[in-house]
């Protein structure tokens, strides 16, 4: 594993997991704060420590087409790849625990939800792919146990390490903070196009995708920048579920709350190019109708979400249309 992962560099280790790719003398951390240089590899050294855990609804993924009305195991990290001065997780994201914290084990992890019957976990809440050594034997002990994985995260991974991360993985929500390179400098210290690439491979690797905007007032709320981002879903599939989510104030950002008639705006604007379009943060918007009869398919009322006219391979069962549903 450890040739994708760094690679030596004159007398330091280049960290070869995000496109960062930070340079590290010994003992010292990434921009991440995380992944740390020891001798001669680089290592998690908080990887095992668990930030937060607990059963949630899977439709507070957000993931909406994939095992809906089911329950899924959450749990939870430090750190973050990205520095959004908007960061809406910001107490774990920008901190970091004693890294002699209690560890989890993948094998514990793993034991624990089949003593609990749990049939899904998602790995969530932080940023995720900062514990990929950790989260990749877990997905692969978990597949072994017939036990679904699911990958919340910001998608600013290189490809080599998404490629085999994502043979493992089930269903992912990516965020897609914006479709301009220069929000991904200026107001998240990263950049677009690592996240558009991880987005095209798990694509491409048969993953059920998801994908999320939170609307910034006065940052990315623009018509130019939304339409940028549709056209490239678009350009993979139609089909694939939008969550557009409403912003409020934050860690370093204070803009006002985004008006709900801008994410209204948005909402319609999408459904002209996508054909699952949710809004996030606020009520309403968050039914599925299928996409040729306008049949409803499933109600959702926060995170109580009801069954209507689906069949058990997703179709819908007045017109037998396939709306990418993962049951």
């Amino acid at each position: 594993m450890n040739d994708f992962l760094f690679k030596i560099k004159g007398e330091k280790l280049q960290c070869l997991l995000c496109p960062n790719l930070c340079v590290l003398n010994e003992g010292q951390y990434g921009l991440c704060k995380t992944r740390k240089r020891i001798k001669d590899k680089i290592v998690n050294p908080y990887s095992g420590i668990i930030s937060s855990s607990g059963v949630d609804p899977i439709e507070k993924k957000p993931l909406y087409h994939f095992m809906p009305n089911s329950s899924i195991f959450s749990v939870g990290f430090f750190g973050c790849t990205l520095k959004c001065q908007f960061c809406q997780n910001y107490s774990i994201s920008q901190y970091h625990p004693d890294e002699n914290g209690q560890k989890t084990s993948p094998k514990e992890m793993v034991y624990l939800l089949k003593e609990r019957n749990l049939k899904s976990i998602a790995f969530t809440y932080s940023e995720p792919l900062l514990y990929y050594e950790w989260v990749l034997e877990t997905a692969i002990l978990c597949h072994e146990n017939n036990i679904k994985t699911i990958l919340v995260t910001n998608g600013y991974l290189n490809p080599k390490p998404a490629e085999e991360l994502l043979k493992h993985i089930d269903a992912a929500n990516i965020d897609l903070k914006s479709g301009k390179d220069d929000f991904y400098k200026e107001i998240c210290s990263g950049k677009l196009e690592p996240v558009k690439k991880f987005i095209e491979i798990a694509y491409k690797s048969k993953v059920h995708i998801e994908i999320t905007t939170l609307i910034v007032t006065d940052t990315n709320d623009s018509i130019e920048e939304i339409i940028e981002i549709l056209d490239f879903i678009s350009s993979l599939s139609s089909d694939i579920p939008y969550h557009i989510s409403r912003y409020h104030p934050d860690y370093n950002f204070n803009k006002p709350a985004t008006p709900v008639s801008t994410i209204d705006k948005f909402i319609e604007l999408s459904k002209k190019k996508l054909n699952y379009v949710y809004a996030g943060n606020i009520m309403g918007n968050s039914d599925t109708f299928c996409k040729k009869c306008n049949e409803l398919l499933v109600r959702r009322n926060y995170y109580t979400t009801s069954i209507h006219k689906l069949d058990k391979n997703g179709k819908c069962t007045k017109c037998g249309t396939d709306n990418n549903f993962v049951l």
